[in-house]
């Protein structure tokens, strides 16, 4: 009896010293997160400032390791181009989405061709943007803007090249060699949410190509 006691003791003393380790293995990990997301964000602080001097974007009252919103990015594409270079106003007999709030940047960028919806009056402002969809409307604003944008070589640098939408490639491609939007690793990543600090500092280096 008085063994059995003491096997019982000792696999009840394992299991807690087993939680306590997966726990400070959980917690180790949450912090890593936290200061990864902390350091991105430092990264690009400027970025982010020069945005808020550029009228990009209005203030910094945004949580920047946030994944942007579609409508968010077409508020931020819009600030940017428009002072350089006055987008269309067309007057529809049907407005082109139902589900924007009347946001009428979103519609003018789309009758600029710089956005596109998603079939049958909808948009979805609310839905995420991916990396592949930022760097296409990033694209299309550089034509609006009559930036030069080089021949898209596609060197196959992406380790991850395979994943990339064909509508895409090119866009991808040309945005890596102007430096716009890359990765610093091997991989575009790009279905991939972007985020809100990394389509910042992406505008704001669009916006140093105009001045160029």
């Amino acid at each position: 009896m008085l063994k059995k006691a003491i096997t019982i003791i000792l696999a009840l003393a394992m299991m807690s010293v087993t939680s306590v380790f997966a726990s400070n293995e959980t917690e180790e990990s949450n912090n890593a997160t936290q200061i990864e997301q902390n350091d991105e964000v430092t990264a690009f602080e400027s970025d982010i400032s020069r945005a808020v001097s550029l009228g990009i974007i209005d203030n910094k009252n945004y949580n920047f390791n946030d994944d942007i919103t579609r409508e968010q990015f077409c508020n931020f594409v819009y600030n940017l181009v428009n002072p350089i270079k006055e987008l269309p106003i067309f007057k529809y007999e049907r407005a082109p989405f139902d589900d924007t709030n009347g946001n009428d940047k979103i519609t003018v960028l789309y009758s600029a061709k710089i956005v596109s919806g998603k079939g049958d009056y909808i948009f979805s402002p609310n839905d995420k943007l991916t990396r592949e969809e930022a760097a296409t409307i990033l694209c299309r604003a550089a034509n609006y803007l009559d930036i030069e944008l080089p021949l898209a070589k596609v060197d196959m640098s992406y380790a991850d090249n395979s994943e990339i939408s064909s509508w895409a490639v090119s866009s991808v491609y040309s945005l890596k060699t102007l430096n716009i939007l890359n990765n610093t690793d091997k991989n575009f990543n790009p279905k991939a949410n972007i985020t809100i600090s990394q389509a910042v500092s992406a505008l704001v280096r669009l916006y140093d190509k105009t001045s160029k």
